[in-house]
């Protein structure tokens, strides 16, 4: 199989999708990260499954709902400075998906405080 391993994409799941999507062990932890809009890393697949990974979770699903999209240019974790402003530092915490631009869109925090502001890849610079 390995159609999907080491792509990057997306998952936009809903309960009324079908729960029968989501590796039962994993179902309540895939609830509570609110899945639709956010990039996945498929990392393996196993069995009828993908394993997508976000952050440090890992999540079995089946490939039903999977879009595959471009690798985001950072990953969460990421140390990055702001273009307009490169004194400032922040780390990746999320990244989601902007449905409108194609394009990935990350939340960041700076000295430990999240930022509600979204960034696009033209915004940030890679530490």
């Amino acid at each position: 199989m390995n159609k999907f391993k080491d792509s990057w994409g997306l998952y936009p799941w809903f309960i009324e999708d079908g729960e029968n999507l989501i590796f039962p062990d994993d179902l309540e932890s895939f609830k509570k990260l609110l899945p639709y809009g956010k990039v996945f890393n498929c990392i393996d697949e196993v069995g009828e499954y993908l394993v997508l990974q976000y952050d440090k979770y890992k999540f079995r699903v089946k490939p039903d709902l999977y879009k595959t999209v471009n690798k985001p240019r950072f990953v969460i974790g990421c140390n990055v400075k702001l273009a307009k402003d490169n004194t400032q530092e922040g780390t990746i915490e999320e990244i989601n998906w902007h449905q409108k631009n194609n394009s990935p869109i990350y939340y960041i925090s700076i000295n430990g405080k999240r930022k509600s502001t979204r960034y696009s890849d033209e915004d940030l610079i890679a530490i």
